[in-house]
């Protein structure tokens, strides 16, 4: 019998469980352990209106009486140092333990760090942590010159928005486009342009070998000698899953805490969710998402199958970016394998890419065209067999095609 439910992280994968785990009727024990001080907090706005200034503190995912309300447990400020599987208990830093019929690491990831001279200097941000946020956000003033390492969506959305406030971004990408991995080069291309447009200076094939300074940053050193100057310097060039608690406790890890479709690690007794999950693809192969809609999801499919409701739920990847006053939504990888499809003139207002493989739709993303996307999202989810050249026909409602297959 499941009486006790312990929740490892706070952040929106744990929370989705909680939720989850009430909703769907579990009375038991429930404990979410938190690291931060911090109530959850959604984390999207830590690089948009936290950062600007136009938000003090980023929304929280929950109410305060919300914990009350529904019965939870709430841990704010404490740290897990190990787990006993054989016990099924958490030990704490403090010395204090918890015993737990079921476990979910709902962990998340921490900044990847590089490994270069003067990566410990002051100056150096990365952005993870409301707290991060805030530091930047104090040390900003107009016409600061500002480095961002990484070139991928967190680093764009910190450069649109902290030119917005004054600052002379450059951006430094070792890729020979923006967000390839994300969006494919012909996006990533348009992506470059829009943020240029906006002043920032985009570098990219930039390899960084060394951050300059004596105390505090002063400037980044390229391959090839020239030094870009920096009064500071963000550092985003992607994110490690926090598996430390998993690999210790001899859980399967593999680039993420590994799981089934259904959220169930190696061990019957433990579960993960969100970042530091590498949840399996609908498409083939795993890995972790990092994307706040994946993270929800796999923190409610995960619930379930804590108290014996699993339904396996290979994973797609969705997400949404703000970047140069342009709202992005995708589904899919529109960097695999296949042929692109334009829907709209990119010129002229919103539009949306397609990327057809096998006949089907694989893959979406909307510029500039939320209304649009939903129905995008039931064709990938739906793997819908649409003739490309409908898809292109802007007369033709798109919703209409989600009944249309090939030939039709």
């Amino acid at each position: 019998m499941i009486e006790k439910i312990t929740i490892v992280g706070a952040g929106l994968a744990g929370v989705s469980a909680a939720r989850t785990l009430r909703s769907e009727g579990y009375g038991g024990e429930l404990l979410m352990v938190g690291e931060e001080s911090h109530c959850p907090y959604d984390r999207p706005s830590l690089s948009k209106s936290v950062l600007a200034g136009v938000d003090d503190s980023p929304a929280s995912l929950v109410e305060p009486m919300w914990f009350d309300e529904v019965k939870v447990r709430f841990l704010r400020d404490r740290k897990v140092s190990s787990l006993d599987l054989q016990a099924r208990r958490l030990n704490f830093v403090d010395g204090s333990t918890i015993a737990a019929d079921r476990i979910l690491l709902a962990t998340g990831s921490r900044p990847r760090k590089p490994i270069i001279p003067g990566s410990d200097l002051r100056g150096l941000h990365y952005l993870r942590t409301v707290d991060d946020s805030l530091a930047i956000r104090e040390k900003l003033a107009p016409g600061m010159s500002v480095v961002i390492i990484g070139g991928g969506l967190i680093g764009c959305e910190v450069a649109s928005t902290l030119r917005k406030a004054g600052a002379n971004l450059v951006i430094l990408e070792t890729a020979g486009e923006l967000l390839l991995r994300v969006l494919g080069p012909a996006l990533g291309t348009w992506c470059r342009q829009q943020l240029e447009a906006q002043g920032i200076q985009i570098r990219c094939n930039a390899n960084v070998v060394k951050i300059v300074g004596d105390d505090h940053v002063s400037a980044v050193l390229l391959e090839g000698g020239e030094s870009v100057p920096a009064d500071f310097v963000i550092v985003s060039i992607g994110a490690e899953p926090n598996v430390e608690l998993a690999t210790a406790a001899g859980i399967l890890c593999d680039k993420g805490i590994v799981v089934d479709a259904t959220g169930q690690t190696s061990s019957p007794w433990v579960y993960a969710a969100g970042d530091a999950a590498a949840w399996p693809l609908r498409g083939g192969g795993r890995r972790s998402l990092e994307t706040y809609l994946n993270a929800q999801s796999q923190g409610e499919v995960a619930a379930r199958s804590m108290i014996g409701l699993a339904v396996e739920t290979p994973q797609i990847p969705v997400s949404w970016t703000e970047m140069a006053g342009h709202y992005i939504q995708m589904i899919g990888d529109l960097a695999g394998e296949g042929e692109l499809v334009t829907r709209g003139d990119p010129s002229t207002g919103g539009y949306l890419i397609f990327r057809f493989f096998d006949g089907r739709v694989a893959a979406a993303v909307a510029v500039d065209a939320a209304r649009d996307f939903a129905t995008a999202r039931r064709l990938v989810e739906g793997e819908m067999r649409v003739a490309p050249e409908k898809l292109k026909n802007t007369e033709i409602n798109l919703r209409d095609l989600t009944r249309v297959t090939v030939g039709a």
